[in-house]
């Protein structure tokens, strides 16, 4: 198991008030209980309405001793995660930064005749060489090709194992993780270097979208007003290449945009946390 450190150690560096072992669990707990009767516990336990499970409520030995709530933290936590503090964004801006970095490594290096695992491996290196990051946010996604149109490609089945051909787009999807706070960048370019007319139409489609956002959003604003401006640039684009015919307006109507978005305009990105058997669990 290693050296095992002193409570003074956890108490400096976590920066909280107080710190027990875990067979001390209930003993705590019980102490700082001033109340009659079987002391209540919140747990967390909620749906991820991603993957459509439930979280898992802490477990230890001797919790029969206490009330427990599964319904009352899920919803206070999930607001909370909204709401960043300057340190928190510190550390997600280290995560973008090193990530980014990586990112142009991988493109300075990327040429036809190698596998896309190997760009994972750049990007990997990179991150955790110059960056201390040990972990990846999610499973890479180095896409190229036709691998391009699968949304999360680059799992056990699709393992990043394509060989790169003259021609072809290159879409990468790679963010580190840095203390628990994770990265989630993708960027797209020609495997060498040089955009035909399609290929710049397509791109330049999704740029603007992201240039008109980026300018718009503020305080206030509905993210849902968001991803519908990005569907109206991008089918805009889409009319002015002659990919496209007819009324911008029906189109919108018809949400014809989420034929070529299938999918949301972002997402949160992921941090955790420790539960009470000191195990990592997703909230």
């Amino acid at each position: 198991m290693g050296e095992i450190k002193p409570l003074p150690y956890f108490q400096e560096r976590y920066m909280v008030s107080m710190v027990y072992y875990t067979d001390e669990i209930v003993q705590v707990l019980v102490d700082q209980y001033k109340g009659f009767g079987k002391p209540l516990l919140f747990l967390l336990h909620g749906l991820n309405t991603d993957s459509n499970n439930f979280s898992k409520p802490a477990e230890f030995e001797g919790i029969e001793k206490f009330e427990t709530d599964l319904t009352t933290l899920h919803p206070i936590l999930t607001e909370c995660r909204v709401f960043k503090s300057d340190l928190e964004l510190a550390l997600i801006q280290f995560a973008n930064d090193i990530s980014s970095e990586a990112h142009v490594e991988v493109m300075r290096k990327t040429k036809a005749g190698v596998k896309e695992y190997q760009l994972e491996s750049m990007f990997l290196h990179h991150t955790y060489m110059y960056g201390g990051c040990r972990h990846c946010s999610y499973t890479c996604i180095c896409a190229t090709g036709e691998n391009s149109a699968v949304l999360h490609y680059g799992h056990a089945a699709a393992p990043n194992d394509k060989i790169l051909e003259d021609g072809d787009m290159a879409l990468l999807d790679m963010g580190a993780e840095y203390s628990f706070y994770g990265s989630d960048i993708t960027c797209s370019f020609p495997v060498n270097g040089k955009f035909t007319s399609d290929q710049s139409l397509i791109y330049n489609a999704v740029l603007d979208a992201h240039n008109v956002v980026i300018t718009t959003m503020k305080p206030g604003v509905s993210w849902v007003d968001m991803h519908r401006l990005a569907e109206k640039i991008i089918l805009e684009s889409l009319i002015k290449g002659n990919i496209l015919v007819g009324n911008i307006d029906d189109m919108m109507v018809e949400r014809l945009g989420a034929m070529f978005m299938p999918h949301g305009l972002g997402h949160f990105l992921a941090t955790y946390g420790f539960d009470l058997n000191a195990s990592l669990t997703f909230f």
